[in-house]
């Protein structure tokens, strides 16, 4: 098969799967690099937290939390807030959930007695590490399309993008 057969089967699949305005707002709008990233984001969140929801109870606040946690205990809500732009209303209904779930803990910081730092509980690192293959396997499935280049060039890429981010993004 030749690689313009191969583009014009992935046409055909994508319009038979997403219908055809998908090819539209993918390839001929103005905004179609947003929509792209969108589209993409979308598509691999939904489905993967329906399922970690479905399976394990937790949702997409929750895992965010908890993945939040593991690499940098200690953190507060607002914290969780900045680095993901998720709502506040959201993480913090997250974090009562979690307490109530016995998967995170609140302490005191000692100079602040208003922050209330959260760490994993053994329990919740249990619940990390059975949903975390399930959004690996996602992530490994939505790059199977990349070279070991391409995926390289990928990262570069969009590190480039994300780093660009204060130029015009404000946390809120």
């Amino acid at each position: 098969m030749t690689e313009q057969d191969k583009r014009l089967t992935a046409t055909a699949d994508m319009a038979d799967t997403f219908g055809p305005l998908s090819l539209v707002m993918l390839d001929e709008t103005d905004l179609r690099h947003a929509w792209r990233i969108n589209f993409v984001a979308n598509f691999f969140t939904g489905p993967v937290y329906r399922q970690l929801g479905e399976k394990y109870g937790i949702t997409r606040p929750e895992f965010v939390i908890l993945y939040c946690l593991k690499h940098m205990p200690g953190l507060v809500a607002q914290d969780i807030c900045r680095v993901t732009g998720q709502p506040k209303n959201s993480i913090s209904r997250a974090v009562s959930d979690l307490l109530q779930k016995g998967y995170v803990q609140r302490g005191t910081d000692p100079d602040d007695k208003r922050a209330k730092p959260l760490t994993l509980t053994d329990p919740g690192w249990a619940m990390l590490e059975q949903v975390s293959p399930m959004v690996q396997a996602r992530q490994d499935a939505m790059r199977a399309a990349l070279t070991d280049d391409e995926l390289a060039q990928f990262d570069t890429l969009i590190r480039k993008m994300v780093f660009a981010m204060p130029d015009w993004v404000t946390p809120e």
